[in-house]
């Protein structure tokens, strides 16, 4: 039909039907008495061998093409890759090169809207609208149906648009129940039934095609694809290789055949032969599809229907003689028509959200057209109805079952449960309340589903228009006040802290607003409540956990007020044991989120019931700081502290001599002995049995010591590996650098090429170590404040500034631990550095330890104990004894604070007076002078406090 009231006809001259018909007799048919009407297509490959004896025709349809004149179109020809040539029985004339269709007339250019212009490979002959030659339009007949038409009348649209409304309203009618009941249906269904597949199928291609390029596909047995899809998982789960030997793999199918089957080529052959056929794996429709699809094709059905009667009466009211009043009412009674079709298409169009089923909604649009689809809301992928939509499904999400609405005035759920109760049995051993609990958590798991399904819907669809802020604007208003009510109403139930949250994190990634408020509210309320009531401690640290976790919210601020509350709850959980030292992980997290304000205030209210329940408190106590990584209260110890005690009181109940020096040994062991008055009371009541008093190293002997009166003792060190490491440590921090001190004392440029070892003693000496012990602990404390950040160790990046690392850090605890002696302690920078000495200053200094009255106090950083961390440095100042040994002392230096020092004249600047100041007001403990930086020689440790460890002898190797 064309408009204005053109009409199509048909041309005489092109009948195909005919002309394929027409084939003239072969003579040498008729010679072997047949007719042969059929062209050799070997013949026409020019490879046919039989010849003259052939019963085919070997004219190349000659005799067809006489009689009509013309020859059809070469298919392959025009696609521009025909095989044949000029042996072809088809035509390759046909008005221009392969692929050239300028001949043919653009039929969107004779409608007056063609995209493409001036590169359409089709004829733009004539005005745009026109039709070429006259009024008619002729089409072959080869490609289209003739049908002829004629102009309606008003009478005979206004009878076809009635009868178009009526059918539609009786069909429409006829699919109401079913529109309803599919609707309540699938509102009812789970999330994943909606969209989750039902499984998959595999298909292998047919043999005959459906259409050209379509290929008609078979199903497997219901066993042969299950098969199938175990060997494609598996063959996925490998790693999808390409090579033949994995991506192959044979089957035996229900049929008793063997196939072969490629994965990677999705192909399928039977074992044995040739042939091979495509292999697809489909994926079935969800539930909800499948059980819409019936309704879908319905609809589209109707609606094409009446959308193509309209289309015809729309077609010819240009061309009709018709009143201006009269066209408007064919108009008014079209949309009357599109508007019986509101209700089945919003169902349609919701149950394909619903069902996720994008296509039939691009059909629905395709079919009713870009004027018809902005009308009933379709447009643009149904935006207005999917907005709609969503909102109900969120305001579904949100619906929350009243417990209890069916009783009546003055009955309570207890008055229904209480006939259930009999026999003094348990309530919730009866079958009926278990069913009933199991019910209500599968609504509770239903309504979560639901939630997720609803907030994924409305969040996608705010993505999808994100250029169009106008839309979401409105659209994030709408939402913000379902997501307001359902907060309050999931905060008024007392819904689970999951549910809340996910409400929450939903509208804080929606943009929605802030509805952190009444959340901190109901936390504060449900926290409060928890605590006045008899609920474990567990399930107020899951409300606390809940407070931190919660976006947008201030967790400390929620849980501060009420600290008093929670550490009279643990208290008495502790007391009571209801809360063992196994599970001091759940107080933990107070003090993770309160800090140490926590800790005090706990440890404080457990410390009248310390000395009652010692034992028990100390376990947990013990246990509580080694999990949180406090400090324990002064009041208790920890657990190396009371196991000496044990030991300690044992020993002294006993009166036995030898177990009260292992009893001593072990106290001097333990860390921090003297912080527990106790503890110490107890060592000192064993050290006055034993008549001494003493700190001592593991490795030192308590019953030697005993038998001086300054327990000082020289110990030769003969372990093997304790020589070896010396002998590192001396090779390993020896640098041959000229400085100004070696020539001043008489060796001029002359530097050892290396150290040998010749023995090495330790030096033992109580009253030195407990000096040194004692200060070491304050500067651990100086520099761990509690208030700030720690000043010991340094980073790494730290030394990389101040020209590396100390060069004895590595091996220093290894001599500790090979000396039996308590490692190098990082807290207070604690190091391994050298000292040389003359032969005689070294017995001096062994028996009375470092004195800084007799530094110097013209030293480069001013007075204090000068060290080195290489011992060629040391090795200027040592000189020989009688066997020609160098003697240097090896000694445990305490840098707490250094101050680093890199100025080319630190006796100037900033002046020796100043370093003395700077480490004696407190503000650093040590200064670290950076000649590496300088003069590119050695660094300088100069400190007040040095414990003597070794005293080492070395021989100078080649000079």
């Amino acid at each position: 039909m064309g408009a204005g009231g053109s009409t199509v006809i048909e041309d005489d001259d092109v009948n195909p039907t005919v002309e394929e018909n027409r084939v003239e007799e072969h003579p040498r048919a008729r010679e072997h008495g047949r007719a042969s009407v059929t062209v050799c297509r070997d013949f026409a490959k020019g490879s046919c061998k039989y010849g003259d004896r052939c019963r085919y025709s070997h004219e190349n349809g000659a005799s067809s093409a006489a009689g009509s004149g013309e020859k059809k179109l070469c298919r392959d020809f025009l696609k521009g890759n025909c095989k044949y040539g000029d042996r072809c029985k088809y035509s390759h004339d046909q008005g221009g090169t392969p692929g050239d269709r300028s001949h043919i007339p653009c039929r969107q250019f004779q409608k007056g809207h063609c995209v493409f212009g001036d590169r359409c490979r089709y004829g733009h002959d004539g005005e745009p609208g026109e039709a070429q030659g006259s009024d008619a339009i002729t089409i072959p007949m080869a490609s289209v149906h003739v049908v002829k038409r004629q102009q309606l009348s008003y009478e005979e649209a206004a009878e076809m648009l009635q009868t178009a409304e009526t059918d539609c309203m009786q069909r429409l009618e006829a699919l109401e129940s079913q529109r309803q009941d599919l609707s309540a249906e699938v509102q009812a269904m789970e999330p994943e039934e909606r969209t989750k597949s039902l499984g998959v199928v595999w298909q292998y291609g047919g043999r005959k095609k459906l259409a050209a390029g379509v290929a008609r596909w078979h199903e497997f047995a219901a066993s042969d694809s299950r098969m199938v899809e175990e060997e494609y998982q598996r063959w996925k789960a490998a790693g999808s290789s390409k090579d033949p030997s994995s991506c192959r793999v044979e089957i035996n199918t229900e049929g008793g055949m063997r196939l072969s089957l490629d994965f990677h080529l999705l192909t399928q052959m039977s074992v044995g032969k040739k042939g091979r056929r495509g292999l697809q794996r489909k994926q079935l429709p969800s539930k909800a599809q499948e059980r819409c699809q019936p309704f879908f094709s319905a609809v589209l059905t109707v609606v094409g229907d009446l959308c193509g009667k309209l289309e015809e009466v729309s077609g010819q009211l240009a061309g009709m003689d018709a009143e201006e009043s009269e066209l408007q009412q064919l108009q008014e009674q079209e949309k009357k028509c599109i508007e019986a079709l509101r209700p089945s298409i919003g169902t349609f169009v919701e149950l394909s959200i619903f069902c996720g089923a994008n296509a039939m909604m691009e059909k629905l649009e395709a079919v009713l057209g870009e004027r018809h689809a902005a009308s009933l809301g379709v447009a643009a992928g149904g935006r207005e109805m999917r907005v709609e939509a969503v909102c109900k499904a969120v305001k579904e999400a949100f619906q929350i079952r009243a417990y209890g609405k069916g009783l009546q005035e003055g009955e309570s759920a207890w008055s229904h449960l209480r006939p259930l109760v009999f026999g003094g049995r348990k309530f919730y051993e009866k079958n009926m309340l278990e069913l009933r609990e199991a019910m209500v958590k599968f609504r509770g798991e239903s309504l979560e589903k639901k939630r997720r399904h609803a907030f994924m819907a409305a969040g996608t669809l705010l993505h999808e228009y994100s250029s169009d802020h106008a839309f979401q604007r409105d659209l994030r208003g709408r939402l913000g006040k379902l997501f307001e009510e359902g907060l309050n109403e999931a905060l008024r139930n007392n819904l689970d802290f999951v549910t809340v949250k996910s409400i929450l994190v939903a509208a804080r990634n929606m943009q929605l607003g802030d509805f952190s408020a009444p959340v901190s509210l109901w936390l504060k309320q449900r926290l409060s409540s928890s605590l006045r009531s008899q609920q474990p401690v567990q399930t107020v640290v899951e409300l606390v956990q809940s407070a931190k976790d919660f976006p947008g919210l201030d967790g400390v601020a929620i849980v501060k007020p009420l600290v008093p509350q929670i550490v009279d709850k643990c208290q008495r959980a502790i007391l009571s044991q209801q809360l063992s030292a196994a599970n001091v992980n759940q107080v933990g997290l107070f003090a993770k989120i309160l800090g140490s304000a926590f800790d005090q205030a706990l440890f404080e209210s457990l410390k009248p019931s310390y000395e009652k329940h010692r034992a028990m408190l100390t376990e947990w106590l013990v246990a509580y700081t080694e999990h949180t990584g406090a400090e324990l209260p002064p009041y208790c110890m920890n657990a190396n502290q009371k196991e000496a005690f044990d030991l300690l009181r044992q020993a002294i109940e006993a009166g036995d001599v030898e177990q009260l020096k292992r009893a001593a040994i072990e106290a001097k062991t333990v860390p921090d002995l003297k912080s527990h008055e106790e503890l110490c009371q107890e060592f000192i009541r064993a050290l006055d049995i034993l008549k001494e008093q003493a700190h001592m190293p593991p490795g030192w002997d308590l019953e030697d010591l005993l038998g001086t009166e300054k327990m000082f003792r020289k110990k030769p060190v003969n372990a093997e590996r304790a020589l070896q490491l010396f002998q590192v440590l001396m090779t390993s921090t020896h640098q041959k650098r000229w400085t100004r001190d070696r020539a001043t004392r008489g060796d001029g440029k002359k530097i050892a090429d290396a150290f040998e070892v010749a023995r090495v003693t330790e030096v033992q000496n109580q009253a030195s170590w407990e000096n040194y012990h004692r200060r070491r602990e304050e500067i651990v404390r100086e520099c761990n404040p509690p208030d700030r950040e720690p000043y010991a160790p340094l980073s790494p990046d730290q030394w990389q500034e101040w020209s590396g690392r100390v060069m004895t850090d590595d091996i220093g605890n290894e001599i500790a631990s090979a000396c039996r002696l308590s490692p190098l302690d990082p807290r207070c920078n604690e190091f391994l550095f050298f000292h040389g000495v003359k032969p005689q200053v070294a017995d001096l200094i062994a028996e009375n330890h470092f004195d800084i009255s007799f530094a110097s106090k013209d030293g480069m950083f001013g007075a204090g104990l000068y060290f080195a961390e290489a011992s060629s440095k040391s090795d200027e100042y040592c000189q020989p004894n009688e066997a020609n040994e160098f003697p240097i002392i090896i000694v445990r230096v305490i840098l707490g604070r250094p101050n680093y020092v890199d100025a080319p004249k630190p006796f100037d600047d900033p002046g020796r007076r100043q370093l003395e100041h700077s480490c004696m007001s407190g503000t650093y403990h040590s200064v670290i002078g950076d000649r590496i930086k300088v003069s590119n020689t050695y660094r300088e440790m100069a400190a007040r406090y040095g414990g003597r460890n070794w005293d080492l002898c070395f021989a100078r190797g080649t000079l």
